[in-house]
This record gives structure tokens, C-alpha cells and sequence, in this order.
């Protein structure tokens, strides 16, 4: 099958979804219909997924899913779409904490011109096999490389499989003897200058808000200047002032609050989120770390030493690693793979042979 096949059905996906704000209601579409009672049933199973959560999810992948950007996003694998490879059974063990988080490891998996077998995070069980669905309606072909399980994996030929660091030690462990991408605990930071406009200042909080901050590129640590003025910061916040009807993240704003209280631990607070000062980077959902820093130069050096724990860094500079500026980091292109790691070569490139595991 040639890669042209291949993205077909993702490009009608592409079109699929930007029709479908408008067809969501319709009695007419079996898959708009289909799509949206998976979404009213994620909805219901995962409070965090959130009728705004998932239309931005559905939205980024009807602007990617377009000819030009997939194409552009595979051209430097040419040459390597272009050896005889017999498909393989690639598992995927996905995460939960935004909608749809693992689609980009499922497309590559279909892309490469492998079956996948997918083992769904208990969070999101319904949305991916509705797209799935939307898939295999264009291409029927696509329904054998395609397997969903709540089973024991097994009889595979690689795994990509990504979890928090406790669960990324037993993968690491556990599926040890066959090819592997196991992804760990990661979030994203944001250098401030202090001169950032309302503009920037708004897109940093999309990157700090988008998802509840439960995603690994969402903003879950600031480095500021000394002396930086928190207030145009602050207004930029209310943006997000509806999380304050959100009974789980005003549970977490309620209880780190008491924490923060009991503790007498100094914390700037605007009634829905906690800004914490903090060395730690990863912060939990209605806390914001902050750290003053010196010089940006500085600052680049003690970064470095903790880039296992960074997915990306917001900031109006250009910095070594990946970096964005505010108001992107929930906007990455097809190449940033996560970790850095880059999930399409591992595919076409590793020697993956099958065995049991």
C-alpha cells in the first residue's frame, strides 16, 4: 500500500471533524451521531473532559489533518517509506489525562503501515475508537489494523507506552526484551521577561489552562524576574475565571489552599487558582509554581540538568530544546513528539521482530 493510501483516510478524518461542530445534533449523520454520544459518555465517565476540553482537541486535529500538513510532516521519512517492510503488531499503552492524548501514536502506528493494538487508559475509552470508527467508514481496510483491548497484551512485535514515572518503571521493566517508547511524567515551563503584552499574556494562559493543566505540555511552572508584577499576570488569569464553577478543580484550589493555610506557606491566590513559590516543576491542578530568577543564561543552565522532567519551554525567545511562544504550547506541530523522541523513525527503523511478551 502506498503512503498516498495511507493518509487518505486521516485527511477525510481532517475534513470529518471540521464539519462536525455543525452536523454534532444531526439525526441524519451516523457519524456525527456516533462521535457525539462517545463524547456525551466521555463526558460522563471523566469530569475533567469537559465539552471545551474536547472541542479544542477535536479542532487542533481538523486543522493537522490536512494533505499539505501531513505530507509536509512525512517527507523527510521518504526514503524510508519507500523499503519493503512487512507490517507489524505495534501495542500502545495510552495515557488518559487529556481527550484523545494518545491519537498521535495511533496515526503513526497506521501511517508506518502497522496494525495497532491499543490498550486504553480507563479514563478515555470512548473517544478514540469513535474516531477509529470514522476511519474504517472511509477505508474498510483500516478495521484488521485496528484492535482495541482491556486484555493482557500480548503477541506483539514493539510497545509505546506512556504512563507516570512509577508505571514508566515497571514498563521499562516489564517489556525490557522487545523494541520500546516508554514516556514518563513531563510538563511545561514558561520563562517571563516581565514585558509581555496582554496578547502573550493571554496565550500563556491557554498553555498554563488548556486541559485543566493536566497535560504534559501545559505550563505548570513560571520563572520570573525579580521584582515582576503579578497583576497584569493575574488579569490575563481571568480568562479562566469559569474553572471556578468546576467542582474537581476547585476541590484541588480548596484543599491546597487549607494545605498552604495550615502550613503558613505564602501564596498569592485569585479565587480559583494558588500560586505557589516552588523549586519543583511539576505542579498539581489550581497550584502554579513560580521561581524568581537572575539571568536567563543562569537560568538556561540549571534547566538543563532537569530536561527529563521538561516537555516544553514558553518563552518570547528562541531557547535551546523545544521551546514556543505563548499561546502554542498546546499547538505543536506533527514533529514535536513528545519526549523528543521520534516515534515515526522508531517505526520504520527498528529491527522489530515478533515474540510474545
Amino acid at each position: 500500500m502506498d503512503l498516498n493510501h495511507r493518509i487518505e483516510p486521516f485527511i477525510f478524518l481532517g475534513n470529518f471533524l471540521k464539519d462536525f461542530p455543525d452536523k454534532k445534533n444531526s439525526q441524519d449523520d451516523p457519524l456525527s451521531k456516533d462521535l457525539e454520544t462517545a463524547i456525551q459518555q466521555a463526558k460522563l465517565m471523566n469530569q475533567w473532559f469537559t465539552w471545551e476540553s474536547i472541542e479544542a482537541v477535536l479542532r487542533y486535529w481538523s486543522l493537522n489533518l490536512s494533505k499539505e500538513v501531513l505530507e509536509e510532516w512525512l517527507e523527510p521519512y521518504t526514503h524510508l517509506f519507500r523499503k519493503e517492510v512487512k507490517s507489524r503488531d505495534i501495542a500502545v499503552i495510552m495515557a488518559g489525562n487529556i481527550p484523545l492524548v494518545g491519537f498521535h501514536d495511533f496515526m503513526t502506528v497506521l501511517i508506518s503501515g502497522n496494525r495497532f493494538i491499543g490498550r486504553l487508559s480507563s479514563d478515555d475509552t470512548e473517544l478514540l475508537p469513535a474516531i477509529a470508527r470514522v476511519l474504517i467508514s472511509y477505508d474498510a481496510g483500516l478495521h484488521d489494523s485496528i484492535t482495541f483491548t482491556k486484555e493482557r497484551l500480548s503477541n506483539f512485535d514493539a510497545v509505546i507506552a506512556t504512563g507516570s514515572n512509577s508505571s514508566s518503571n515497571y514498563f521499562n521493566y516489564y517489556f525490557s526484551k522487545v523494541p520500546h517508547i516508554i514516556r514518563k511524567n513531563r510538563n511545561g515551563i514558561a520563562i517571563l521577561t516581565g514585558d509581555e503584552n496582554e496578547v502573550e499574556l493571554s496565550g500563556l494562559s491557554d498553555d498554563i489552562f488548556l486541559y485543566y493543566g493536566l497535560g504534559c505540555r501545559n505550563v505548570s511552572k513560571l520563572y520570573l524576574p525579580d521584582n515582576y508584577d503579578f497583576e497584569p499576570l493575574f488579569k490575563a488569569f481571568l480568562k479562566y475565571r469559569n474553572y471556578s464553577t468546576h467542582h474537581k478543580w476547585m476541590n484541588n484550589y480548596d484543599y491546597y489552599r487549607s494545605v498552604f493555610l495550615l502550613n503558613q506557606i505564602p501564596t498569592l491566590d485569585n479565587g480559583f487558582v494558588l500560586l505557589n513559590e516552588n523549586r519543583a516543576i511539576s505542579s498539581p491542578p489550581a497550584v502554579l509554581y513560580y521561581e524568581f530568577y537572575n539571568s536567563i543564561p543562569e537560568l538556561s543552565k540549571q534547566l538543563s540538568t532537569q530536561s527529563d522532567e521538561i516537555q516544553v519551554i514558553v518563552c518570547k525567545e528562541k531557547l535551546s530544546g523545544y521551546s514556543c511562544i505563548p499561546g502554542q504550547a498546546q499547538f505543536p506541530g506533527l514533529s514535536d513528539y513528545a519526549d523528543g523522541i521520534d516515534t515515526m523513525k522508531f517505526l520504520l527503523e527498528s529491527e522489530i521482530v515478533k515474540r510474545d511478551a
